[in-house]
């Protein structure tokens, strides 16, 4: 596991919660009248959103906790029972369609921001690992953790969007 600076900063409420008029289950209202918090993330598409640290200890590792997971759980194991779901209710800022990334299902610069480093991992490391690694990470580094913003693809690329092209026989690119 690696954690780098990142050289370029490497980006929704329920539908029944949007403003505007809707057409059907899938889509969005026209972007004026999307949420500050979501015009904020897709203003972001240029640059890359990050999680923060404080975030992944004291609220990501608690839901893993929560679905009945554990420390020990990988992010194989993680990401169907609480990345993806995290999102499943939000607009994406990129397609502004339903389903976002975790991380453009958050608010708040205590738990996202412009990403300051990315992780390199595998989805076979446990996440309760990674979550320490970090903490460790900013600590040795004297960093604060609310204010250190991480890109991890399991987070930051939209889990939904990555299905979608799996089921559809699509190459998925990593970005």
């Amino acid at each position: 596991m690696t954690v780098a600076p990142a050289d370029v900063a490497l980006g929704a409420p329920s539908p029944s919660d949007q403003p505007g008029e809707d057409s059907g289950p899938d889509s969005a209202p026209s972007t004026p009248n999307f949420p500050a918090h979501v015009r904020r993330a897709a203003s972001l598409r240029t640059t890359f959103r990050g999680v923060s640290v404080h975030h992944l200890s004291t609220v990501f590792l608690p839901e893993v906790l929560a679905a009945g997971l554990s420390r020990d759980s990988t992010v194989y194991e993680v990401e169907p029972v609480v990345i993806r779901p995290k999102g499943a209710d939000w607009y994406c800022p990129s397609d502004l369609r339903l389903g976002s990334s975790y991380v453009d299902a958050l608010e708040g610069e205590e738990h996202e921001g412009e990403a300051t480093h990315m992780l390199s991992y595998a989805w076979f490391y446990a996440v309760g690992d990674i979550v320490d690694a970090l903490e460790k990470f900013c600590k040795d580094s004297h960093l604060c953790p609310k204010r250190t913003y991480i890109w991890i693809c399991s987070l930051c690329v939209n889990q939904h969007r990555v299905k979608e092209k799996e089921k559809a026989s699509e190459v998925v690119p990593f970005e």
